[in-house]
């Protein structure tokens, strides 16, 4: 029990990290401040410039291209251009849906090749000194490709959740509600991420 505890806890200090409260938090911080003195617009390009910034930051510090965080800020950029573009704050409101359905798109299309999306990212991350042998072991994949199917139904999922929310809400309760989905919804499929394999193991041994 004891031991369980203190997997737990591990676990959360991975996950609520200063990493993860400067990119995942503060921006939606900035937009709901800016969203109280009715400036949608700046508090949006402000929020995706201080993303981007922030990737940016982590490149130049650790000199590494990091998979997860070059597609999120791709779709930053898009969605920060897209909204001083047309000067709509709606077009990055909107934007939530598009990257979902591309994110669930690309997990579910990637175990279809050798290396799911899933085991590049933690072989980047946590699995750095995995050796061959053990990445042969027929387990190993299947581990992340399980993993990797989990993420893209965790992205449709926030698809048919966005959908349902706009049909009934107005476009800024929408964002919000499935900002908040997402940041609850993927700590806790990144805890499961981190706790699975170890478990899915052990089953097979």
């Amino acid at each position: 029990m004891e031991n369980t505890s203190k997997i737990n806890s591990s676990i959360l200090k991975n996950i609520l990290n200063k990493d993860f409260i400067v990119s995942a938090i503060i921006p939606v911080l900035i937009c709901l401040l800016f969203n109280k003195f009715n400036m949608d617009t700046k508090g949006i390009i402000l929020a995706g410039i201080w993303s981007i910034g922030v990737v940016i930051f982590n490149y130049i510090k650790k000199r590494e291209i990091n998979v997860l965080a070059m597609i999120t800020a791709v779709f930053s950029g898009i969605g920060l251009i897209g909204t001083i573009i047309s000067k709509n704050p709606n077009f990055y409101l909107l934007s939530p849906i598009v990257r979902d359905v591309i994110y669930a798109l690309i997990f579910f299309l990637s175990i279809l090749f050798k290396r799911p999306l899933i085991q590049i990212i933690a072989e980047q991350i946590y699995l750095k000194n995995v050796s061959e042998e053990i990445k042969k072991e027929k387990s190993y994949r299947s581990v992340w490709v399980i993993l990797t199917a989990a993420w893209g139904f965790l992205n449709l999922s926030q698809v048919i959740v966005g959908v349902i929310l706009l049909h009934y809400m107005s476009i800024s309760s929408y964002f919000a509600i499935i900002t908040l989905y997402s940041n609850i919804s993927s700590p806790l499929l990144l805890a499961f991420s981190i706790a699975f394999p170890k478990w899915y193991n052990r089953k097979c041994k």
